[in-house]
């Protein structure tokens, strides 16, 4: 399904725009999941949307639609014209003619596209056999499924950018709950990737069941400051709510935590965190969608704040070059592109070591509700374990962690050398904290 985007240019011309652009994109995935052998569901779904912008008088004029015909292009200039004349504020309207180079790779593998569910539903009853067969206390597997997605789209406007991305990404999940008497517990793991051979069935089995089994024999803890170890999974959470206050708009409206703290230190020196949106993997991105380069660069450098997420409009305020974070929706503002904390030289056993008492965090909950991101308070229930003369214990639950996230990642004591990818975009190992407030009995 496709537009004629030079009918749109030509119209969009003749109606006084000062400039546009489009982004047409195609979506496609495929998605089954298995439960006691059987089939439980199988979808299949195709959308082509298409997003047009210009700028009238000065103004954003922006509109989308999954109708997509001969008429599209009247329809979006109409709706330009609408939404732009709504307009009241004299923030800048920028439509970016393109940067002077372009890291582009190519990251789609026609292989994701297996076209062969028959063999996927059998790989899926597999893993639930494997699963149920892996301990006597698995007492469901509540689901199994896979998932195989293409995403393509184009950006191109009428000072002749163009700009093209073609991705597919397959992924499998599982969720199993173990019992001991009375008491029950969930695991639960996702992989995703670009590539299908990184798929491990055995690994991923023993992660989902071992994910469920380890929380058995839960207590709660004595409640107190702990030295504490985030595991890469929380540390990674709470690292993308800081993070999250690097939007240089929040900087200017005074509502980040980072104001006023630009080349000055915001965490401990053991910490660095570097942006790189061209790395080969599910995140990769050549180009932001406002159609800048996006680049490799550091955030935070032995714990000194090295930049904000500059759009093209917070960029124009600053008077500095936009950082190739721009996000559309309603309104553009920035994003966090793939990251990752620069690992330390010491193993999860060799944090553990030096503590005599302390705690090891494997979850948190309640992160939408429980973390003020602007204030960097949290109050989180959490799930982990007991580290007693430097190993880990009796595993922890109904337990809550509570803090600051400046004060928390200016008390990194290590960190640690075991990364792990996260699906949050964020990759980090595990973080030693001097001490944290755990609340349990």
């Amino acid at each position: 399904m496709k537009m004629n985007e030079n009918i749109f240019f030509v119209l969009a011309k003749e109606n006084g725009f000062e400039a546009a652009d489009l982004i047409f994109e195609h979506s496609y995935s495929l998605s089954c999941s298995v439960f006691h052998k059987e089939v439980d569901s199988l979808t299949e779904s195709d959308s082509y949307s298409v997003v047009g912008r210009g700028i009238v008088n000065g103004k954003f004029g922006l509109v989308s639609t999954e109708k997509i015909d001969k008429d599209t292009p009247e329809f979006l200039i109409k709706g330009i014209k609408e939404t732009a004349g709504l307009i009241e504020t004299n923030d800048p309207s920028i439509i970016f003619k393109g940067s002077e180079k372009y890291h582009k790779k190519n990251v789609f593998n026609k292989e994701v596209l297996s076209g062969d569910l028959t063999k996927q539903i059998e790989v899926l009853r597999l893993i639930e056999e494997k699963l149920r067969a892996y301990d006597k206390r698995i007492d469901e597997v509540a689901v199994v499924g896979y998932d195989e997605t293409l995403s393509e789209s184009t950006l191109s406007n009428s000072y002749g950018l163009k700009l093209k991305d073609k991705t597919a990404t397959v992924s499998y999940y599982a969720e199993v709950t173990a019992k001991q008497g009375e008491e029950i517990q969930t695991g639960f793991k996702v992989f995703a990737s670009i590539d299908p051979k990184e798929f491990d069935l055995e690994k991923f089995v023993k992660d989902v069941a071992e994910d469920a089994l380890r929380k058995l024999g839960s207590v709660q803890c004595e409640s107190k400051k702990y030295p504490t170890v985030l595991s890469p999974r929380t540390s990674s959470q709470l690292l993308k709510a800081y993070l999250s206050n690097l939007d240089a708009e929040e900087v200017e409206k005074k509502s980040s935590l980072f104001v006023g703290k630009l080349h000055q230190q915001i965490a401990s020196k053991k910490l660095t965190v570097i942006e790189d949106p061209l790395k080969k993997n599910i995140f990769f991105e050549y180009h932001d969608e406002e159609g800048v380069a996006t680049y490799k660069k550091f955030l935070i450098k032995k714990g000194i704040l090295e930049t904000y997420l500059y759009t093209l409009e917070t960029a124009k305020k600053a008077g500095v070059e936009p950082t190739g974070n721009g996000a559309r929706g309603a309104r553009t503002g920035s994003t966090l592109h793939y990251s990752y904390v620069k690992p330390g030289k010491k193993s999860l056993d060799e944090l553990l070591a030096p503590i005599q008492e302390g705690v090891y965090i494997t979850n948190l909950e309640g992160l939408h509700a429980g973390m003020n991101t602007r204030s960097g308070n949290f109050s989180l229930q959490a799930q982990g374990f007991m580290i007693r003369n430097g190993k880990l214990a009796e595993p922890l639950s109904l337990i809550t962690v509570a803090g600051n996230l400046v004060e928390v990642f200016s008390s990194i004591k290590e960190i640690g050398s075991d990364s792990e990818f996260q699906l949050n975009g964020l990759e980090s190992p595990s973080i030693y904290i001097k001490k944290l407030a755990i609340s349990g009995k």
